[in-house]
């Protein structure tokens, strides 16, 4: 990636030391004339799950070609303090918002995030948006841990959460979430309890999905959010994403302005030919206001009322914005409109849950879980290793290492947490447990996480004991 190759000095050249103008304190409380003559309106407080924060500094021309649309710019586009006063002014207790972390940015990134959090305390609530690709375990534990000096100092109980993963990017064309690098990630999370932000692919959905939720069962104490999947139809929201909603209490979702606008992205999409600000919110204006009157908007708000009803402590609003228009005083008053539109629509006992509760419970500090720490006396044994390796590369039959395994647990050679066993199943056993168990004799992932991947062949009755 070209940023990677970007040099210090070229950074400080730009002068991303001293960044101009990022607190003036400007604010104009004048109210906004409402735009949507709709019925049933949401009025009570938000809780936006997803913002990227404007960026640092404007990339220099020959990386403009990074960026699909003009990304916003702190200090030029908006300041922090304008960035309260929209919150304010739209009744909008708090936001998730996303610091992109560079290697060579990622100090000036958290120190402004520290900044603001001191003077706004709990109203930009601080993820860390990892760019190009995920940092390593051991760097990541590190600035968690708020140990040394520098940026660290800043870290330990400022970061909430880690991401958004855009695992869609060219970044990660290769990676799937349940890889190796990110189990070791998901424990780093577990350990400081901060919230991870998944972004899956979007096609096909047996390439990400599926490894996502076996992600979220191996790593039960670790706080799931997922958004987007497929920007061509709402299946895979409706289907996939329900699924996994249901199944694991551990997995949320935010559901974004943009994704149940009609056409779906449309506020979002920027107009190469609509340089002019005014013509850029005109245009915005015209076309929400048409979507609000017309069929098509009660039809997209009576199927995402389905999943957000049915999951009703699981799904919460955001608006994904990151853009330079978004964050024109106008066009987020549009766009906070509608959703209050599309809120409106809901039932009244979901409308606080999905406006601003769940967002605000997912800050909640869990109980620390107990990690699985096998006894002394009963580690598990090398030869283990040895037979879970041969499996994992097909020396050895299904059905004779599973016979060994529950023979080992019986014995008390291998120690599990107490796990609902399921009944008897002649089913498959699933390639990544395979993986897991290759992974695990080779030393990659630790005992642990194979212990966790043996509960979940008991409770698909694979396993008996």
């Amino acid at each position: 990636m070209k940023y990677l190759l970007f040099s210090i000095s070229a950074i400080l050249l730009i002068g991303i030391m001293s960044i101009p103008d990022i607190w003036a304190e400007t604010c104009d409380f004048d109210p906004q004339q409402r735009e949507f003559d709709t019925e049933n309106y949401y009025t009570g407080p938000l809780f936006d799950a997803h913002l990227h924060m404007p960026l640092l500094f404007a990339p220099p021309p020959e990386f403009q070609d990074e960026f699909s649309e003009p990304e916003a710019i702190l200090g030029t586009d908006i300041t922090i303090d304008d960035l309260i006063c929209q919150m304010d002014k739209e009744n909008i207790n708090g936001i998730f918002g996303f610091y992109q972390i560079h290697d060579f940015i990622i100090d000036q990134a958290i120190k402004l995030a520290k900044e603001t959090e001191d003077k706004y305390p709990g109203r930009i609530v601080t993820f860390v948006l990892p760019v190009p690709t995920i940092v390593a375990p051991e760097k990541l534990d590190r600035i968690l841990d708020g140990a040394g000096t520098s940026f660290y100092r800043y870290s330990g109980d400022l970061i909430k959460g880690y991401g958004e993963i855009a695992l869609y990017s060219q970044s990660y064309v290769d990676a799937s979430p349940d890889d190796p690098i990110f189990l070791e990630t998901y424990k780093i999370l577990k350990k400081h309890d901060v919230i991870v932000m998944i972004h899956p692919k979007d096609r096909p959905k047996s390439q990400h999905l599926e490894p996502l939720s076996r992600a979220i069962e191996l790593n039960p104490d670790v706080k799931f959010l997922m958004h987007g999947c497929n920007l061509s139809g709402m299946d895979c929201y409706t289907s996939d994403i329900t699924k996994i909603l249901e199944k694991y209490p551990n997995a949320y979702y935010s559901l974004d302005t943009h994704l149940f606008s009609h056409p779906r992205g449309a506020p979002y999409m920027y107009d190469s030919t609509l340089y002019s600000e005014e013509k850029l919110i005109s245009k915005l204006r015209q076309m929400l206001v048409q979507d609000v009157g017309n069929a098509n908007f009660g039809a997209a708000q009576k199927e995402w009322k389905k999943m957000i009803e049915n999951n009703p402590d699981q799904v919460m609003w955001g608006m994904d914005r990151g853009y330079f228009h978004h964050f024109d005083d106008e066009v987020h008053g549009l766009l906070v409109e509608y959703s209050r539109a599309f809120i409106g629509g809901l039932d009244p006992e979901v409308q606080e849950k999905y406006a601003y509760k769940n967002a605000e419970q997912l800050l909640s500090k869990s109980e620390k879980s107990v990690p699985v720490e096998l006894p002394v006396e009963t580690t598990i044994p090398d030869w283990i290793k040895n037979n879970a390796g041969w499996w994992a590369d097909g020396s050895i039959d299904d059905g004779s290492f599973l016979n060994g395994i529950s023979y080992l647990i019986q014995n008390n050679i291998i120690v599990v947490p107490p796990t609902d066993a399921g009944t008897a199943s002649s089913g498959t056993v699933p390639e990544w447990v395979k993986n897991t168990a290759g992974w695990w004799a080779d030393g990659t992932i630790d005992d642990g996480t194979f212990v966790n991947a043996i509960q979940y062949l008991i409770k698909e009755g694979l396993i008996q004991v």
